[in-house]
């Protein structure tokens, strides 16, 4: 159905826009990741290396071609699949129970539909890992990773892309969820008018985006460590545990990132669900007509 899809669209679309634009900070965050600790005074450090090093401005951009494909499909599994899980997890729980654990079930379906994100997103971020690490671009990373290690070695940070998406994606969408009803309730008289309507998301993706950050920052270096050549989950979760400093390294641009990044997708989301003319109605009515789902707090 054509509202189903273009909710998938939009949601492509906003998390692919969003990351590829913020491409530099992530390469500086990695970059802190990965590089022996000291190495960089900090993150303006690391990006004035950067900017002086052989690649010059380009090394800000190694791994976007990843990134934007690769967001793109999860962007799609991400919002389009907690519509889905919305809709079957609070048929099953019943009317009452959804109303009365509304946040626990919201964090049961965006658990579920990270589960497929992750799956989705895996071997591009070990393409955009290893772009990063090696100065390369994102064909010559995926060539020099099958080449090395096999295609296996491309889903090897799963469990670790695991243990990231699950917390940051479910407290991106619970704290989003609670912080922009907190700010619609606020503010009665402007609903419906545009400076609420940019103001909202801007402000709650970014609330949301600091809790997200926070959440996951420990299994955000843990995959960074997974995909450094020869790695494993139990190297890296031993090499974690004997430097518990290595978790908060490149947290300054990793938290700067996330409500950057979760507030521009749930601006662009919004926008090009009402551009593309899909309310909570339409969605609702497709949903009962598959006689499988219905629409989810974010298909508001």
């Amino acid at each position: 159905p054509a509202a189903a899809a273009k909710i998938f669209l939009a949601g492509g679309l906003c998390s692919s826009v969003a990351h590829t634009l913020l491409v530099p900070l992530d390469v500086v965050k990695t970059r802190l990741q990965t590089e022996p600790p000291g190495t960089y005074s900090g993150p303006l450090d690391c990006a004035r290396s950067l900017a002086a090093s052989e690649e010059g401005a380009a090394a800000f951009l190694q791994g976007a071609g990843a990134t934007a494909f690769g967001y793109a499909l999860a962007g799609a599994c991400a919002f389009g699949l907690l519509e889905v899980f919305s809709r079957a997890i609070n048929e099953a729980a019943g009317a009452g129970n959804s109303l009365f654990f509304s946040t626990p079930l919201l964090a049961l379906a965006s658990a579920c539909a990270t589960a497929f994100c992750a799956a989705v997103v895996c071997p591009f971020e070990a393409v955009r890992i290893g772009a990063v690490r090696n100065g390369a671009s994102s064909l010559a990373a995926v060539q020099q990773i099958v080449a090395d290690e096999g295609a296996a070695a491309l889903y090897r940070g799963l469990g670790p892309i695991l243990l990231k998406e699950v917390p940051f994606v479910v407290t991106k969408f619970v704290v989003f969820d609670r912080v922009a009803a907190l700010l619609a309730a606020a503010l009665p008289d402007a609903q419906g008018g545009a400076l609420l309507s940019v103001g909202l998301p801007l402000a709650a993706g970014s609330v949301a985006g600091l809790f997200a950050a926070l959440a996951s920052q420990p299994a955000d270096t843990l995959l960074t460590l997974t995909n450094e050549e020869g790695a494993t989950l139990g190297s890296a979760t031993s090499r974690l545990a004997a430097e518990p400093r290595l978790a908060l390294q490149g947290l300054a641009p990793r938290g700067l990132f996330a409500m950057l990044l979760s507030s521009l997708q749930f601006l662009i989301y919004t926008r090009l669900r009402d551009l593309f003319g899909v309310s909570k109605a339409d969605l609702t009515l497709v949903w009962d007509a598959l006689a499988t789902i219905q629409a989810g707090p974010i298909g508001r």
